[in-house]
């Protein structure tokens, strides 16, 4: 929780307040930690190593991008632009405009655009502390509006400013709250044995990612790509709960799901444990939902010919890396051959197992 007085504020509506901020009142309060980063409506966080090999959660950012705002500022070459400041709205945090425009605020105030601009005016503050430059901060005026939305609206305030931003197709879903596969992609994460299994910031699982097995951008795009209409939102929540039942299940059966270890392996020769493979898996869901006793035929996944080496794939979905390596084909066609053939590969073992 902070307190600040932002002065000469006007409200321009019911949660949203504007003002002009300069750059030296901008760093300064970033410094201080007034204003914070909330992963949770921004760009999320990474897991980045210490010396000690102490694994530590850190924002995400491109250094490279903050660098470059930093030199345009010094150089005198910066147009400022509006930052967007918001006061979450917890419940705890209290607002209160005075008749002299002073914007009282208590409560947690994160950075919900601008970060980058912001991170650029504290290393200006710190080179001036150190006498490295002598730039003066004022001079930058930045328009800021102030807004007092929950998590939820101020995520998809970040999905409308994400449009615009080199952001990972992750991110940008995740902040989409009115889609109805985004919908059952947070149920699942939620409700099911993939919460904490789903990489929210990332299009890709990192080889040594030991925690995480498919992209939230994976999951909306397979739910999409396969179920095609949803319906109705009563009717996504209802897809929801079969999809938990049946990735619990599926988690259970396939060890590269849950162990680490045997998944890195795997992922060597076989597409079992691969983030791909969830084309396949919710493909396999649509073909056994309609079965009142579809969890006796699950295990027919593991009968599936799953090897990068297979003829079947080679082209459509599988490349040779460098190497003796294989390369997955990941783009709307190779999906859509994929959960394909994945399809009539495993209505073909099921037609011969209830034969």
């Amino acid at each position: 929780m902070s307190e600040y007085v932002f002065r000469n504020v006007s409200q321009i509506g019911e949660r949203e307040y504007q003002v002009v901020i300069d750059g030296q009142e901008l760093a300064e309060i970033w410094r201080d930690g007034v204003i914070t980063y909330n992963p949770e409506i921004q760009r999320g966080t990474k897991v980045k190593r210490g010396k000690d090999n102490s694994q530590v959660e850190v924002a995400v950012y491109s250094k490279a991008n903050v660098k470059k705002i930093y030199t345009s500022m010094l150089s005198g070459q910066y147009f400022t632009d509006m930052i967007t400041l918001n006061v979450l709205e917890d419940g705890n945090e209290k607002i209160e405009l005075d008749d002299e425009g002073n914007l009282n605020v208590n409560g947690e105030i994160n950075i919900s655009d601008g970060q980058h601009r912001i991170r650029a005016l504290a290393m200006i503050l710190e080179s001036n502390d150190k006498e490295n430059t002598a730039f003066d901060l004022t001079e930058l005026k930045f328009p800021v509006k102030i807004t007092n939305y929950d998590v939820q609206t101020a995520q998809q305030q970040f999905h409308q400013f994400s449009q615009g931003l080199k952001i990972s197709s992750s991110r940008a879903e995740y902040f989409n709250q009115t889609g109805l596969a985004n919908i059952i992609v947070r149920e699942l994460m939620k409700g099911s044995d993939l919460a904490g299994r789903v990489e929210v910031v990332r299009n890709s699982i990192p080889k040594k990612d030991e925690k995480h097995i498919v992209t939230f951008a994976t999951l909306v795009n397979a739910i999409q790509l396969v179920y095609e209409d949803v319906g109705t939102r009563v009717q996504a929540i209802e897809l929801a709960k079969y999809l938990s039942e049946f990735f619990n299940e599926l988690i259970n059966l396939i060890p590269e799901l849950h162990n680490y270890e045997k998944r890195a392996q795997s992922k060597e020769t076989s597409l079992i444990g691969e983030n791909f493979m969830f084309y396949g898996y919710v493909a396999i869901s649509k073909v056994l939902r309609e079965k009142e006793n579809w969890k006796e035929y699950l295990p027919l996944v593991n009968e599936l010919d799953l090897s990068k080496g297979a003829k079947q794939w080679y082209g459509d979905v599988i490349k040779r890396g460098k190497g003796k390596g294989y390369t997955i084909v990941n783009n709307n066609e190779s999906r859509k051959t994929f959960a394909n053939k994945i399809e009539k590969m495993f209505k073909k073992l099921l037609n011969e197992k209830t034969a």
